[in-house]
């Protein structure tokens, strides 16, 4: 494989990245269910929980979906640190840094007063697939920076 060939491995996976964090912030968590393969899992290590497939990935987002929709869920992911570690052609892993901003807040009120921001580890694996790069596996581990206040709650989370 050459320089350009992991170049392009590079962005595609990195890309896959911020279209997930972006599509579970901005009001269409569902979608980011589609950038996984059909039997991927979603391991959530700092809720001890496994997903596995797409349609349980799905129904998690649906809730969080409601909840921002709702206008009583807000959330912004800022990714940072994002390092791809190519394995062959057709699969590849990453070690993303996390920091997430969430608050369970009605929006009618004004903007939120306090946000409490949680720092994670995502690790990922992906897979070449015949409609492109997906998520094979997507692992989000807790850091010991964590403020009591922004332990998961939601009814949206869960």
């Amino acid at each position: 494989m050459n320089d350009l060939e992991q170049l392009l491995i590079e962005h595609k996976c990195t890309r896959l990245i911020y279209d997930y964090a972006n599509l579970v912030d901005f009001d269409e968590p569902v979608k980011a269910a589609h950038l996984f393969t059909d039997d991927g899992s979603l391991v959530l290590k700092n809720r001890g929980k496994t997903l596995t497939g797409r349609k349980e990935v799905e129904a998690l987002y649906q809730n969080q979906q409601d909840g921002q929709r709702s206008g009583k869920l807000l959330q912004r992911h800022v990714v940072s640190q994002v390092m791809i570690d190519i394995k062959d052609a057709d699969h590849a892993s990453s070690q993303s840094r996390i920091t997430l901003y969430r608050a369970e807040w009605d929006i009618q009120q004004g903007p939120c007063p306090h946000v409490h921001p949680v720092i994670f580890v995502w690790e990922d694996k992906f897979v070449r697939t015949s409609e492109g790069w997906k998520i094979a596996e997507h692992t989000v581990l807790p850091i010991a920076f964590e403020a009591l206040e922004a332990r998961f709650s939601s009814p949206w989370g869960r």
